[in-house]
């Protein structure tokens, strides 16, 4: 109950007082580097601007531009890797079809797709909940 309620407060509270962040130990710490200076630079641009130049519609439009680059840049990233890196579902159709034809059995349409052991399926690719223990 204590660690559950110290993760929530970790996850939960910290991150929206600090406007989202909080250190992720499941993450190596390149990722939480990465993700502590994307933060703290979309906290810092804005001020910056606004104490560094005087406030124009040609300031809004250039802090503007940088975060819709900023966003699409990251976007575009985000595409490419998983992209390149996401192998799709694994589904074991001749596991299931050897099997059916062993026992001379027809395999229905809900043996097509085996369910895990969290308890997931082919409606939940994202293999089950992280939250599943609360």
């Amino acid at each position: 109950m204590g660690s559950q309620t110290l993760q929530i407060l970790r996850q939960g509270v910290w991150a929206s007082v600090t406007g989202g962040w909080y250190y992720d130990p499941d993450q190596n710490t390149f990722v939480n580097a990465l993700h502590l200076y994307i933060w703290l630079f979309l906290l810092c641009f804005p001020f910056t601007l606004y104490m560094a130049l005087p406030p124009t519609m040609v300031i809004v439009g250039i802090y503007c531009g940088v975060i819709a680059g900023m966003f699409l840049l990251l976007k575009t990233v985000n595409y490419r890797l998983h992209h390149a890196l996401d192998e799709g579902e694994v589904v074991e159709r001749k596991a299931k079809e050897s099997q059916s034809s062993s026992r001379g059995a027809t395999a229905g349409p809900s043996d097509s797709a085996p369910r895990r052991q969290d308890g997931s399926g082919p409606g939940d690719p994202g293999g089950g909940s992280r939250w599943q223990i609360l």
